[in-house]
């Protein structure tokens, strides 16, 4: 997977924080059950003292799958997770969009995954179709649209102040699950919380 993003050190990092916090208003939430991939995804590939620090990031380690929750919690937990998991993907982003990839399988998982995976046998665009109104069900904040640019290629616009690494692995787990082959997605991030994830397959 090609990403058009770079790593940054810890003192950016921190800055961006700060920024992308900024943005979100008290009305700006998601489900718990992204903060409890997060801290499971810590707590299987990282240290005990790493699990403890993302825990004070967000405040609580306990969250109710689908109760919803302050997005600007979720960015402070990611962005420690994806702090603690650095070194072992390859950077801040590799971590981020690692993040992402553990997400998606709770998605599949549920009614509406498992209906969709039965159908991608025959339309594996109906799985992608989907992303839309999963983002709906997930999060009460920003927003997603999809447009195909052939039979197999397309881009999913984002509004989030999570970055977009995050969602770039979320996708690339969808397509995985789907076992499409020669499977490409990068992403693009144009403002701080504007970016596009473009994808494809063979």
């Amino acid at each position: 997977m090609s990403m058009a993003q770079s790593s940054q050190g810890s003192a950016a990092t921190q800055q961006q924080l700060e920024q992308r916090l900024a943005v979100l208003g008290p009305k700006d939430t998601t489900r718990g059950f992204l903060f409890g991939s997060a801290l499971e995804l810590v707590r299987s590939e990282g240290s005990a003292e790493a699990l403890k620090r993302c825990v004070e990031a967000a405040g609580s380690g306990n969250f109710t799958a689908f109760f919803s929750y302050p997005v600007g919690t979720f960015l402070k937990l990611t962005y420690a997770a994806a702090r603690e998991l650095s070194d072992k993907h390859g950077g801040f982003d590799g971590a981020m969009q690692h993040l992402g990839m553990r997400v998606a399988p709770r998605f599949l998982e549920s009614t509406t995954g498992k209906m969709l995976l039965s159908l991608v046998g025959k339309e594996p665009k109906r799985l992608v179709e989907s992303m839309p109104s999963a983002y709906k069900t997930a999060w009460d904040h920003g927003s997603c649209s999809l447009t195909w640019s052939g039979p197999k290629s397309g881009r999913i616009d984002y509004v989030n102040a999570i970055p977009g690494a995050y969602f770039a692995g979320s996708l690339m787990q969808i397509l995985n699950a789907a076992q499409l082959k020669g499977t490409r997605v990068t992403v693009r991030q144009s403002t701080l919380t504007d970016f596009a994830v473009e994808f494809s397959w063979e």
